[in-house]
């Protein structure tokens, strides 16, 4: 292929800049742009390709490429960088393809939409996200799904509902994802934490803690940390699944961004035991659209009605129109293709973080170098306070997390 496609990228740049292409417009197609620069249609689709990965378009299926809707040439020297919301990239949201399905949902469903739904979810979708999570190696039946409003929600009610095992303690990653340190203050909840650094938490500590703190479940993130970006290895998912077994402890796997993951051999803890020890958490607020507030607990069969009980005195149902679109996405396939793209744009970006901590970070500085995720962290000198360095940052318009 030649380089022609750098000529045509360059030309669409300009007229962005420029303002001659707008925000939300549509780019010519791939049949006219082939015939202006005189160029095969591969060349063309090359150079939108590349467009795509700098988030400067889109493309919708059977439609064609469009400007991002928030694209402006950046000139303000006191521009704002956020790493303080942990959000996804507004540019890969696929806002288009998604509200066809809502709107199919809204033909398809529309005498659900205003009465009460199944309370554990629409079984169809059920349906749809056991065969989703089969390629998370997550092998469940419908009847052990439980469709919720985001995961926070599952969170809360975990915290909040007893457990077979009978006990009332918390185990919690430090650091950890603060919302559910938040269901903990709220609930008044004893908890205990257990130390979470690049290297991971010690094995003999955990076991300890097992056994001498009557430990109702371990809520842990094994898949690209919030917020350190830590993944665990399978030796250490499978050993933690048998120390819970051994000391009748269940384990909360939160695996909002296991999607993301690149390495086909990494699995969850719940494929370790899937026969009722795990319950497990799949969210799509990161990787999809955090408006939709939906996401899938996998439970014990034993557990179920008690956790249906409880999310009774939540909501009820999660909402019958997410459920339906959801459905529709899912089973069109569009959601795999959705799938694949972010997974190269999040993978992408990570390793130009990595790569920038390498080149630009003192020599000796440790910090996580994780495959992709949202996540990376960074260990300070001993002098060096991370308050101190979050104060430097924000005088500068970048905003980062204190994990400490």
């Amino acid at each position: 292929m030649s380089l022609k496609y750098l000529k045509i990228m360059e030309e669409i740049k300009l007229g962005l800049a420029t303002g001659s292409l707008i925000a939300g417009g549509k780019l010519p197609s791939v049949r006219r742009l082939s015939q202006h620069f005189s160029c095969s249609k591969n060349t063309v689709i090359k150079a939108y390709s590349e467009l795509e990965k700098e988030h400067l378009i889109y493309s919708v299926p059977k439609s064609g490429y469009y400007v991002v809707a928030e694209f402006q040439h950046r000139t303000n020297e006191n521009e704002v960088i956020d790493f303080l919301s942990a959000g996804p990239d507004k540019n890969v949201m696929p806002y288009l393809e998604f509200q066809h399905c809502i709107n199919q949902a809204i033909e398809h469903y529309k005498e659900e939409l205003f009465t009460y739904s199944d309370q554990q979810g629409s079984y169809s979708l059920r349906v749809q996200l056991v065969k989703h999570l089969q390629n998370l190696q997550v092998f469940t039946q419908a009847e052990r799904l439980v469709v919720v409003s985001g995961s926070q929600q599952a969170l809360h009610l975990l915290v909040s509902m007893p457990f077979p095992n009978g006990k009332n303690n918390i185990l919690i990653e430090q650091p950890t994802y603060f919302g559910f340190i938040e269901s903990l203050t709220l609930h008044q909840a004893t908890a205990f934490g257990i130390e979470l650094s690049m290297k991971g938490i010690d094995l003999d500590r955990l076991e300890y803690i097992f056994r001498n703190n009557d430990i109702k479940f371990f809520y842990i993130i094994p898949r690209f940390h919030n917020p350190l970006g830590h993944c665990y290895t399978n030796f250490e998912k499978k050993k933690i699944v048998e120390l819970a077994e051994k000391y009748d402890v269940y384990i909360v796997e939160d695996d909002f961004l296991g999607d993301l993951d690149p390495d086909a051999k990494s699995d969850p803890l719940f494929s370790f035991n899937p026969s009722g020890r795990v319950i497990y958490i799949k969210s799509f607020s990161k990787i999809f659209l955090p408006g939709l507030r939906i996401a899938a607990v996998v439970l014990p069969s034993l557990m179920n009605s008690n956790f249906l009980r409880y999310k009774f005195s939540s909501d009820f149902n999660s909402s019958a129109l997410s459920q339906g679109a959801l459905e529709i996405y899912l089973k069109s396939g569009m959601f795999t293709s959705h799938l694949k793209k972010i997974k190269e744009v999040y993978h992408t970006k990570m390793q130009t973080l990595v790569e920038a901590c390498d080149s630009l970070l003192p020599a000796h500085t440790h910090f996580s170098k994780p495959t992709s995720g949202f996540y990376l962290s960074i260990s300070l000198p001993e002098h060096v306070t991370a308050k101190q360095i979050v104060h430097m940052l924000n005088e500068q318009h970048i905003y980062v997390d204190d994990a400490s």
